[in-house]
Order: structure tokens, then C-alpha cells, then sequence
């Protein structure tokens, strides 16, 4: 049984709102506590209740609602149940948002996309691999919508000219809220920054004016934008806040990103390709679905 599920229970049967204490208090004597396997595994229970109201408060289609009694002091919050539908984006993991990032890419901006195996790294450096592998790359071949005259002149500028080729880096996770939006952002930023264009992508986010404000500073101080995907409605995935570009490419971290990693290098091998032969062979990015 997940804590999720224990909760909405206790949540569905109580004719009030609940504090925290009080929802784990009634789940240790609810008939499946035994069965929430994850609740006997770490060491401060209390600490899992609120990392679960906390997931399941925020984000635009919350199944618990939050009531406070006066100020905004942590122990005076009390949790009620919105809905027992559990989102379906709680549901799905991480790389299953893929296909639907690959082919927003390409219709949104003419980006083919590669999916990086943070596991694919010829030299182990663990300790910074989760802060330096970008989820997906891609490439939108600028040159390619050239005619032949220009773009035998263009190519002269090179891979890493944006009017030959422009770089995009995502980072992908299922959900961004105020608990975890400081650490999922500064990810993005240190695995995208050395990209023409870097994104953070998410399944779900919160909504509310205050969030949204903060994404916006965030994205004016270090120029990450955000893609929120709908996985129900592929065609609503829209473009919270843009990208801001980066004229030129961090070429030594890319550098350093090839050396580590293969799928990395393949992607820029690939790159390399297409500007070579004007042609791009969809084989070698990323399958994009109907």
C-alpha cells in the first residue's frame, strides 16, 4: 500500500481537516498501515506524511487541499481531501514523458531530439554525473532551410554557429513545487546552461501567482525556460516561460559532456553529420510518435 493511498483514506473518513500528527497518529491504527511498506522503512515517519501531503497539495489538479487556521506557521496547516484521483502524471515515471517532449520539440521548434543514457559514461564520475547529463539534446539544422548557395556560404561558420546549428538541452521531471523548484531548476541549469537554448520540462506544476512569480525570476536571472506537457492532451504542452538564448555554445563542457558520456558523443558525431551530407537520418535521434 503507498502512503498516497492510506492517506486519501484517512482523509475521506474524517469530517474535518487534519494535521499532520494527527493523519499519522490515525494511519498507525488504520488496518493498512501494516501494508504500507514505506512508512516502516524510514526512520521519521512523520517526515513521509509530509513529504506526501506536500507532493499531493501542489501542482495544477491537487487531490489535497490545505487549510489554514491563521498565520502561515507549518503547524497550524490542516489537510483535506480535494479528489481521490490520483494524477495521472503521479502515475508515469520520468522517461515515459520522453516521447511526448520529442515530438513537442520538433513541432514547437523544428528540433530533432536524442535521449542521453546518464549510464552510458565511459569514465566513472558518479559523484557528478546527476549534475552534469542532460536528459534529452537536440538540434533544430538551421542550415537546412537554406537554399545550396547559402548554404555552402553559412557553412563556413562552422557546427556551433546558431545559423548553422542550434543546440537545445532538457531536463525533465514529473513535477516542480515549492519544495523541490530551488533543486530542480539549478539541475536544469547545470546539465543546459551550455546549450543555445536549455529547458526544464515538467508533468505537473504548481499554478498559483506566487510559484509563477518565482519561475519568472528565475528564469530572468539564469534564462532556463520552462515546458509544462500535457502526456493526456500532447497538444496543450505549452511554453510556460522561453528559453533565453545563448549566442554561442559552451564548446569545452561539451567537450568534457562527449568524453564522458557516449550517447553525448554520438549526438554530437550525428550533428556533425548533418551539416557534412545536408541531411538528416532520422535513425540516429530519437523516434517521434504520431
Amino acid at each position: 500500500m503507498e502512503i498516497i493511498e492510506l492517506v486519501i483514506d484517512i482523509l475521506e473518513h474524517s469530517e474535518v481537516p487534519l494535521k499532520q500528527g494527527e493523519i499519522l497518529a490515525l494511519a498507525e491504527k488504520h488496518p493498512g498501515y501494516s501494508l504500507c511498506n514505506k512508512l516502516h522503512t524510514v526512520q521519521v515517519p512523520l517526515s513521509a506524511i509530509a513529504r506526501c501531503l506536500t507532493k499531493y497539495s501542489g501542482g495544477s489538479n491537487p487531490i489535497i487541499g490545505i487549510y489554514n487556521e491563521g498565520k502561515s506557521k507549518r503547524s497550524q496547516k490542516r489537510f483535506f481531501l480535494r479528489t481521490k484521483d490520483i494524477p495521472e502524471v503521479s502515475k508515469v515515471s520520468e522517461i515515459s514523458l520522453h516521447p511526448y517532449l520529442v515530438k513537442f520539440a520538433k513541432e514547437r521548434f523544428g528540433v530533432y531530439c536524442k535521449t542521453i543514457n546518464a549510464l552510458k559514461v565511459s569514465k566513472k564520475k558518479d559523484k557528478i554525473g546527476k549534475w552534469t547529463n542532460p536528459d534529452i539534446v537536440g538540434i533544430n539544422p538551421a542550415i537546412l532551410s537554406l537554399t545550396p548557395l547559402f548554404q555552402k556560404e553559412i557553412e563556413k561558420l562552422g557546427l556551433f554557429s546558431t545559423k548553422v546549428m542550434q543546440f537545445y538541452s532538457f531536463e525533465m521531471k514529473l513535477k516542480i513545487d515549492k519544495s523541490n523548484i530551488t533543486e530542480c531548476y539549478f539541475q536544469a541549469v547545470s546539465n543546459s546552461s551550455w546549450a543555445n537554448y536549455g529547458y526544464l520540462v515538467v508533468g505537473d506544476m504548481d499554478t498559483d501567482s506566487v510559484f509563477m512569480s518565482n519561475l519568472t525570476r528565475l528564469n530572468n536571472g539564469y534564462g532556463i525556460g520552462i515546458i509544462k506537457l500535457d502526456i493526456n492532451e500532447p497538444q496543450n504542452s505549452e511554453i510556460i516561460v522561453s528559453a533565453r538564448e545563448k549566442e554561442v555554445v559552451d564548446i569545452n563542457f561539451m567537450n568534457f559532456l562527449a568524453d564522458m558520456n557516449t550517447d553525448f558523443y554520438d549526438f554530437v558525431n550525428n550533428s556533425s553529420y548533418v551539416l557534412e551530407t545536408k541531411k538528416i537520418v532520422l535513425d540516429k535521434f530519437d523516434y517521434i510518435i504520431n
